[in-house]
């Protein structure tokens, strides 16, 4: 397994429905991962079409064309970064958006930690010369001096395995909209944008 990697939150594949052959395919393909005792998440460079028309469907469920503007909120989903036996990863809140909030790591020099939103809590990292640190999860903004590291990279090592990730990412954008653009959907170029940006 790569060291970063985008996840996503999909209903058609929690526990409950372990029964379904969708659940059984995202398994056999080694797209599901288990993120607490409770979620299964999808790993985004390993999803099918079918798993993203399932997801879809599952979040727009209910919802008017017409209201897509206003009531679908974007694809839940983050980072995940796995280093050893720690696991940093999006929180309660966090969506497929935000990986805005990485996208600046590849530019930032700043030796003072700075938060990286990925839900409730948070994490935040700073820049020390050739390495980049992430630390814990923090609910609140802590004092520089109080932030305590979870994980270290080599900073260039960090950015190539980050490039890998939102290249995924970007893929994944482009299938789902080629897989809205192709199906029967209304309000498609709303919809598009509401799912992910």
């Amino acid at each position: 397994m790569r060291k970063i990697e985008f996840i996503l939150y999909s209903e058609p594949i929690q526990e409950e429905w372990n029964y379904t052959e969708l659940y059984k395919k995202a398994t056999e393909i080694g797209a599901l991962i288990k993120v607490d005792k409770y979620n299964n998440e999808l790993i985004l460079s390993k999803v099918t079409d079918e798993l993203i028309v399932a997801t879809i469907k599952a979040h727009i469920d209910e919802i008017e064309p017409k209201d897509y503007y206003d009531q679908v909120v974007p694809l839940d989903g983050g980072l995940r970064i796995e280093n050893d036996d720690l696991i940093i990863e999006h929180q309660c809140c966090s969506e497929l958006n935000d990986y805005l909030n990485w996208k600046k790591i590849i530019s930032e020099t700043t030796k003072k930690w700075k938060e990286i939103w990925i839900g409730h809590p948070s994490v935040f990292y700073r820049n020390i010369g050739s390495k980049i640190e992430l630390s814990e999860y923090y609910e609140t903004n802590p004092k520089d001096k109080d932030i305590e590291t979870k994980m270290s990279f080599e900073l260039s090592e960090f950015i190539g395995e980050l490039e890998m990730a939102l290249s995924d990412l970007d893929k994944f954008k482009e299938r789902v909209y080629r897989i809205i653009d192709n199906g029967n959907y209304e309000n498609k170029e709303v919809l598009k944008k509401a799912l992910i940006e």
